[in-house]
């Protein structure tokens, strides 16, 4: 029979484990944490533009502000009028650019109210023809030209220098989405669910910035510094 009293293999690892500071394994098991939080900083941080963008959102509008890009000149519209219009064809050097769905209750109301205010506050520009408005609808099943002349009577019936437009199918419609990085998805109410912000575009059609819906000072500011910057460097000086 076996020696019971004979000391076993595992006896001495268990005493072994039993004497090892305990220091040893809190220093373990804070290492592994910390290479496990190394990794999600690293993911982090390429993922969100070293950090400074933490939504797809805020991302898109950081990266109009420090890399303005061209857009596609030929991105095409149907006015309210019927006609037919490439981005390129305005002659103003700079677009004021927002995307809604005109039987929108909510954010597009706020947005249609926010164009009306920007036409008065950037009355000078647009009668130098320095700016123009640009609202583009989604929604190609419903906002025909009446119903798009209907969303102007609404919200800025003698407002100048607007222009209420929607692409002329759906593979326009989606390169104009693309092109401004707008993301459109169908609600449960027969509605849409988007994100919303005010684009500014500018001289060669480049995407300049991105603002809250919320921030009319904002956009004027910009708008008016972008088109000061324009006249000096065309050598045209205001009154």
């Amino acid at each position: 029979m076996p020696d019971e009293t004979a000391p076993r293999a595992h006896d001495g690892a268990t005493a072994a484990a039993r004497r090892r500071p305990k220091s040893v394994v809190v220093f373990r098991s804070v290492l592994a944490g910390t290479m496990v939080l190394a990794l999600g900083v690293v993911a982090a941080y390429r993922t969100t533009d070293g950090f400074t963008a933490f939504t797809y959102e805020s991302a898109r509008r950081l990266a109009a502000t420090q890399s303005p890009r061209p857009l596609p000149a030929d991105l095409a519209l149907e006015t309210e009028g019927g006609q037919r219009r490439a981005l390129a064809s305005w002659p103003e050097p700079l677009l004021v650019v927002d995307f809604v769905y005109t039987g929108c209750t909510t954010l597009c109301v706020s947005l249609g109210s926010l164009y009306a205010q920007l036409a008065s506050a950037l009355a000078p520009q647009i009668a130098r023809h320095e700016v123009r408005l640009l609202t583009v609808s989604f929604d190609l099943d419903r906002d025909n030209a009446a119903a798009l002349a209907a969303y102007r009577r609404r919200h800025a019936p003698f407002a100048d220098g607007w222009d209420i437009a929607r692409p002329a199918d759906a593979r326009e419609l989606k390169r104009w989405l693309d092109a401004f990085g707008v993301v459109v998805v169908p609600d449960r109410f027969g509605g849409y669910v988007h994100n919303a912000a005010i684009a500014v575009v500018g001289p060669q059609r480049r995407l300049l910035a991105l603002h809250d819906i919320d921030g009319v000072t904002a956009v004027v500011e910009s708008v008016r510094a972008s088109a000061a910057q324009y006249r000096g460097a065309a050598g045209v000086h205001s009154d």
